[in-house]
């Protein structure tokens, strides 16, 4: 039990000293918190639902939720969007909540070839629940492992901070090749719970990928398709690349990605390989992931799952707009 503990009070540590974003799978199933230029990519309207439970079976289990709303105004070239997003880690219960609005503007130098610089503004708050916490000095006091632990010296912190944050990004894209970059946490925002200077490090993305289509553009039979994508993050000391590929067959999407290939000895980086299917009919699509741990916290974590689900709104226009080039999920 006391090992158990000591395990708890290290991954809290490690969580505000490393202090790294919470993370999809399915981040293109993500759209504006992968990046602002994604607003507004439909001809209309969207809505977008994702649920991330990460090391299911491990004590106090990161769970992940947002939703998205955003609209395409084609008069304006511009799009708009709501994000909200809160995350929960450990057992100590360390939150993690966004909202804010973005938008995207889109720039057509040549009528094959796009430009879409976006933006977001963000309000942000840490919390934890200190009352759930262990502390050393909690342990080395206790003596029959059976009894109640003793109280803390260490005195709580502040249980709420909050902040506010900007993001922007670029996205260049053709019918079926994107290449975008997102600058995060241009702010800086503040994230300790005891006034010293701890501030959320930059964080820094590149993704990208490629759609070939084997069949349906021409006379619309079923449409199938694959894809390749991937999504390179610079945060702090932590760097990650994840790499994809998706087959689409109208109405199904199967994909498998290996996030976390390492980038150098200093930086392993290995995570997991996931496994997705999805399903799309006329305006509904929905996902589902699993993610098999191949760190070293190895497959006693229970793996990740993942759930996205969104609804596209139908719209009338006489204007040709097809949605931003991206996988499905």
């Amino acid at each position: 039990m006391r090992r158990f503990f000591t395990i708890l009070i290290f991954s809290f540590w490690g969580i505000l000293t490393k202090a790294q974003d919470p993370q999809f799978t399915q981040f293109y199933a993500s759209p504006l918190y992968l990046a602002p230029s994604y607003a507004g990519g439909t001809p209309g309207q969207r809505v977008v639902t994702n649920y991330r439970n990460q090391w299911s079976i491990v004590p106090g289990t990161f769970q992940t939720y947002s939703l998205s709303y955003d609209h395409n105004f084609p008069h304006f070239k511009s799009g708009l969007g709501l994000l909200l997003l809160g995350d929960m880690a450990g057992d100590g219960r360390l939150g993690t909540t966004l909202a804010g609005i973005t938008y995207s503007y889109d720039i057509t130098p040549h009528p094959d070839f796009h430009i879409r610089p976006g933006i977001g503004f963000y309000y942000v708050q840490q919390s934890i629940d200190y009352a759930r916490l262990i502390f050393g000095d909690q342990l080395l006091l206790e003596v029959d492992p059976n009894s109640p632990l003793p109280p803390t010296s260490q005195a709580p912190g502040n249980y709420n901070v909050r902040d506010i944050d900007v993001t922007t990004s670029l996205l260049l894209y053709s019918e079926n090749l994107w290449l975008g970059a997102t600058w995060d946490h241009m702010l800086r925002p503040e994230r300790t719970f005891y006034g010293d200077d701890a501030r959320t490090p930059f964080k820094f993305s590149v993704y990208g990928g490629a759609r070939i289509v084997l069949r349906g553009i021409i006379l619309r039979p079923i449409e199938e398709s694959i894809t390749t994508a991937f999504n390179l993050k610079f945060q702090g000391e932590s760097k990650q690349l994840d790499l994809g590929l998706y087959w689409y067959r109208e109405p199904f999407v199967f994909g498998t990605w290996y996030r976390g290939i390492p980038l150098g000895k200093k930086y392993p980086g290995s995570d997991a390989v996931a496994f997705l299917v999805g399903y799309k009919l006329n305006e509904w699509s929905v996902a589902y992931s699993y993610d098999f741990t191949v760190s070293r916290l190895g497959f006693g974590s229970g793996g990740s799952h993942e759930i996205a689900l969104i609804y596209t709104f139908k719209v009338k226009t006489r204007k040709r707009y097809r949605a931003l080039p991206c996988p499905a999920f």
